[in-house]
């Protein structure tokens, strides 16, 4: 596939996070204020760490174009492995585990969220910005294909930007809109949260299985071509 649906593709599993789009509403339960601090530490962390990343692969990466593409591939096939694994998974669970309920510990952090201040709010944007292990992945996937496409930073703004938007679209988009509607928006914003929940087994799993699949078959014409 091409570097920029790539890059969108990495950006839209980062994305597709359900909890996170039910923290984002939680966070905006608790004000404006808090809700703009949250968004601004996420983005920000997100595009830190993703340009972070880029910066160092064109400085350790040789700029022939076989070892960027070996590497490139290298990481796609395990991604996609990977992410293939995980959608079997996904698809065995029992459908309620999707639209029911919400884990016990999620449940204490989204009640906590809904009264946190702004400073707290800016880093917990920060840490959720930066990510755990699925997130930090896909950061590093992104900033490979960047890299590979790129032999200076400086030409790499533009792709950075483009995922960090994209990767982050279910926090800065509904604050935004939000900041713009006030309250009467909350109503819309829980019925997409209501819609995530019934659907977050299918969404998952073809989203896994298209992305896992996508990036195989790139790696492979990749090293074919090579």
């Amino acid at each position: 596939m091409g570097a920029n649906l790539e890059l969108i593709a990495y950006a839209l599993v980062a994305a597709l996070t359900p909890l996170g789009f039910a923290a984002t509403l939680a966070v905006i339960e608790s004000g404006r204020l808090q809700a703009a601090a949250f968004a601004l530490g996420l983005v920000t962390a997100q595009f830190a760490t993703c340009a972070l990343l880029v910066a160092v692969g064109t400085s350790l990466v040789s700029d022939r174009d076989r070892d960027r593409t070996v590497l490139r591939a290298a990481l796609e096939i395990c991604f996609g492995v990977t992410l293939l694994g995980i959608a079997a998974i996904v698809r065995s669970r029992p459908e309620t585990l999707g639209a029911d309920a919400t884990p016990g510990r999620a449940t204490a952090l989204l009640e906590r969220l809904r009264r946190i201040q702004p400073t707290t709010a800016l880093a917990a944007g920060v840490l959720l910005g930066i990510g755990g292990p699925k997130r930090l992945i896909l950061t590093a996937l992104a900033a490979t294909a960047i890299t590979a496409g790129h032999t200076q930073t400086s030409d790499a703004w533009t792709p950075v930007v483009a995922y960090t938007l994209v990767a982050t679209l279910l926090v800065w988009a509904p604050i935004a809109a939000f900041e713009v509607g006030g309250a009467r928006i909350l109503k819309t914003l829980h019925d997409v949260q209501e819609w995530l929940g019934t659907h977050q087994r299918a969404a998952a799993f073809y989203a896994l299985v298209s992305v896992g699949l996508l990036a195989i078959i790139d790696a492979l014409v990749a090293l074919v071509q090579v």
